[in-house]
């Protein structure tokens, strides 16, 4: 019979639970590639729908950098709405997960710490990830010329 006195079995517990939440940084870490690359997607896709709108922006005179920086605002614009939802969604998210599910499933709960610098680092990430996501359709769009951009559609 094994006998472990009380700071081993703290200290293995310890160590269990950073081999758990080192799994759970990797996961975030591909959670956020795998959400800029669908961003990219995104933006591309409506590069595309609205290609012949922004033919005509160059047509009347908008220069490629001045629709480089269109593109990236609204990008930047869609980062921040995303960070603003992304917030009170994720809180909602964690307060079911520590509340409900850890209360029903272990029997056991967590107390709840809202830390307002991470909720400032989830807008700005958002709002970064959108403009990185935005650069290459930017950048596609202002090399269009306006006359292929009209003939588009």
């Amino acid at each position: 019979m094994l006998v472990r006195s009380g700071d081993d079995v703290i200290s293995a517990s310890l160590e269990i639970f950073d081999r758990t939440f080192s799994v759970t940084r990797v996961l975030r870490l591909l959670a956020g590639i795998v959400a800029v690359l669908g961003l990219v997607g995104a933006l591309l896709a409506m590069e595309l729908e609205r290609e012949r709108e922004m033919g005509v922006l160059r047509a009347i005179g908008l220069s490629p950098g001045g629709l480089r920086r269109v593109v990236l605002g609204q990008s930047g614009l869609i980062g921040a709405l995303a960070g603003l939802f992304a917030a009170p969604i994720g809180i909602a998210v964690a307060l079911v997960l520590i509340l409900v599910i850890n209360a029903r499933s272990f029997g056991w709960t967590l107390d709840v710490q809202i830390n307002p610098s991470v909720l400032v680092e989830t807008f700005v990430l958002a709002c970064v990830s959108a403009l990185a996501a935005g650069a290459y359709p930017a950048w596609r769009m202002a090399r269009l010329s306006p006359a292929q951009a009209l003939r588009g559609e």
